[in-house]
């Protein structure tokens, strides 16, 4: 998954987070923007897409940090604080003791972001660094004001600055306008069932000139995944290409049906740090298949059965929903053996009819730290689309070395959330082996985070 996990609280940023409980609400004690501030952001119309967003800029912030990109920090910075005042604004359901609490936890993170932007200014990598500190603190409080899926909200990528293009899509379904462009090359044409060697050539959108290696970071272990669909979506490809002249890109592909396959080079460029979905197409020779629309909650892939549970019954739009995938053995045991694969358990990509769409999601909870570790049986992804209407969305996990595909149907649905049943069981959906009978439970790995129902 795209970690969103915070570091522990140092003694300093404690008491920092603490004075925040008691601050004035955000309006009146934000500092005065810089002269040179970012373009603001468009409102967000959720405290999901808030706290996306939120998340997302977090990632990036750590990314700059890490690799010392400090000039680059001060639009981030400045985007973050305008997001966090927009989360006050889509908070009012929030109950009056925590929304004092949202409204001091960010008066701080205000004053933390600027001072952060002061110090990447004045180059100071060590500044910087403290201030992240005390900014992941008061992100820890600011969360546990909220329900848990909705502060674990998967990372929205949101360009910041004048010269980073529009601002992201709202959830993680849509990235960052491509900077980015893919062709398919092919040595001869493509054939239903055939094995070929092809690559993509990825260039600069501006400049013309290839993308390579240097260009890229590492993204769940990889330079460059491409994702590749057929039009009836039931021919899903996870490849990760590797660079045999700069900007050439090969892979091993065997379609397994006729059409035009529609391929998505999901990147990370050095020049943004910005994820980016960069598009294109390639036809296949052969007997096409039906596009079937009907959902799907069970499927089974060489023996393995994959059942998805959706809280509450329905996914909506606004906010989107938790959805649990349970993963069972041939010999009908739970599957506790799912092995790490691009730093995860599990990846969740999905695709709308049109192929105009990427929904791409990872587990939430504890990720693998070596190779030798293993996961299950039960996968929890928060899945907030960009719009309404159906999805074929692909689950991937790698059992005995060998990566298995299942594919559930499920719908986008503009209709509010049914009300879901008093449940008998809370979890935390960021590590859901921390769980309580009681409702109004926090989790004690998370700083305080609340605990959400467990459906069976």
């Amino acid at each position: 998954m795209i970690s969103h996990r915070l570091t522990q609280t140092s003694a300093l940023a404690l008491a920092l987070a603490l004075q925040g409980l008691t601050s004035p609400a955000f309006a009146a004690a934000a500092p005065a923007a810089h002269e040179h501030s970012a373009a603001a952001p468009a409102a967000p119309k959720s405290s999901a897409e808030a706290w996306g967003r939120i998340n997302g800029l977090r990632v990036r912030l750590t990314s700059l940090t890490e690799n010392k990109k400090l000039a680059e920090l001060h639009d981030v910075t400045e985007t973050l604080t305008a997001t966090l005042k927009g989360l006050v604004n889509v908070s009012k359901e929030l109950p009056a003791d925590k929304l004092r609490r949202a409204e001091g936890a960010i008066s701080n993170l205000a004053k933390a972001l600027d001072a952060a932007h002061d110090a990447a200014d004045e180059n100071n990598q060590a500044a910087v660094e403290k201030q992240l500190k005390g900014i992941d603190a008061l992100l820890k409080v600011l969360a546990a004001q909220y329900p848990a899926d909705i502060a674990a909200t998967p990372p929205i990528a949101v360009a910041t600055g004048h010269d980073h293009g529009d601002e992201a899509g709202h959830s993680h379904a849509s990235a960052a306008e491509p900077t980015t462009t893919v062709n398919v090359v092919s040595p001869g044409p493509l054939q239903a069932g055939q094995p070929a060697q092809i690559a993509v050539r990825l260039a600069n959108k501006q400049t013309g000139k290839p993308v390579t290696a240097a260009d890229l970071e590492l993204a769940h272990t990889k330079k460059v995944h491409l994702l590749i669909v057929d039009p009836s979506l039931s021919d899903y490809h996870h490849e990760h290409p590797v660079e045999t002249a700069p900007g050439v890109w090969s892979f091993a592909f065997t379609p397994r049906a006729g059409g035009e396959y529609v391929v998505f080079a999901d990147l990370l460029p050095v020049a943004t740090s910005v994820q980016e979905y960069a598009r294109s197409t390639v036809k296949v020779a052969g007997s096409a298949r039906a596009l079937d629309l009907q959902p799907t909650q069970s499927v089974t892939v060489d023996g393995y059965r994959f059942d998805m549970q959706i809280e509450g019954g329905k996914i909506p739009l606004e906010g989107g929903a938790m959805v649990k995938v349970s993963v069972i053995r041939p010999d009908g045991s739970l599957a506790k053996n799912l092995e790490p694969i691009m730093g995860a358990f599990a990846h969740g990509v999905g695709f709308t009819p049109d192929l105009k769409t990427v929904l791409h999601v990872h587990p939430l909870g504890e990720e693998p730290t070596n190779d030798s570790q293993r996961g299950g049986s039960e996968l929890h992804f928060h899945i907030a689309p960009a719009a309404a209407g159906y999805y074929r969305f692909y689950v991937q996990v790698q059992i005995d070395g060998k990566d298995k595909f299942a594919g559930f149907g499920i719908n986008v649905t503009n209709e509010p959330a049914a009300a879901a049943a008093p449940a008998s069981l809370y979890y935390c959906p960021m590590h859901p082996d921390v769980t309580s009978k009681t409702s109004g439970a926090t989790c004690p790995k998370c700083g305080g985070m609340k605990l959400v129902p467990k459906r069976t």
